[in-house]
């Protein structure tokens, strides 16, 4: 070493530069993935919204099917000569049970039960047991959330009051707040 020349330092390793395409991808797409669940989380937490089972299929009747015997003809006997003879007399086989309609008439009525109490789902399903298939909920607090898992919903409030006889086409309305929060 001389005494003009400057001391080196000592070397030292220099991590290659990444390359823009890498560097966007560590960037973008945890990024990207990120709004993607905070959109979901904010667009189901406002807004009221309405379930309506009304699309569901009843559910399956019973059908039984009533064959008629076939009518054994009478045989008249021969009548004393000053009277006429009568003709023979046969009965017409009755005709058999109409199937059932697949949807419940319009005139169809069901009594009300009394749904307060009971949680969202079971309430939703001994609604339909009775034949109501237009149902809807809706979150009883005004805070507007939405009934995601029927389960974890109680019912407070009912649209028609129990006990009352309804056509089975009534939209039944349950206010409902979840498990652990007390009615309003």
């Amino acid at each position: 070493m001389t005494w003009n020349q400057q001391p080196t330092a000592p070397y030292q390793a220099v991590a290659p530069a990444l390359k823009p395409g890498l560097a966007r991808k560590r960037v973008i797409i945890p990024s990207a993935v990120g709004l993607f669940f905070f959109g979901v989380v904010v667009g189901s937490a406002g807004g009221e919204t309405k379930t309506t089972t009304a699309a569901a299929n009843p559910a399956p009747t019973v059908t039984a099917t009533v064959t008629a015997k076939a009518a054994e003809a009478v045989v008249a006997e021969p009548a004393p000569p000053a009277t006429k003879t009568a003709a023979p007399k046969t009965t017409a086989p009755e005709a058999a049970v109409a199937p059932p309609d697949d949807k419940p008439s319009a005139d169809e009525r069901a009594k009300v039960l009394d749904f307060v109490g009971m949680g969202l789902q079971e309430a939703q399903d001994s609604a339909q047991a009775e034949g109501f298939f237009l149902l809807t909920s809706h979150d009883s607090t005004g805070a507007g959330r939405m009934q995601v898992f029927d389960r974890n919903w109680k019912v407070c409030s009912q649209s028609v009051p129990a006990g009352r006889t309804v056509d089975v086409g009534t939209e039944l309305d349950f206010g409902t707040v979840k498990l652990d929060e007390d009615c309003p």
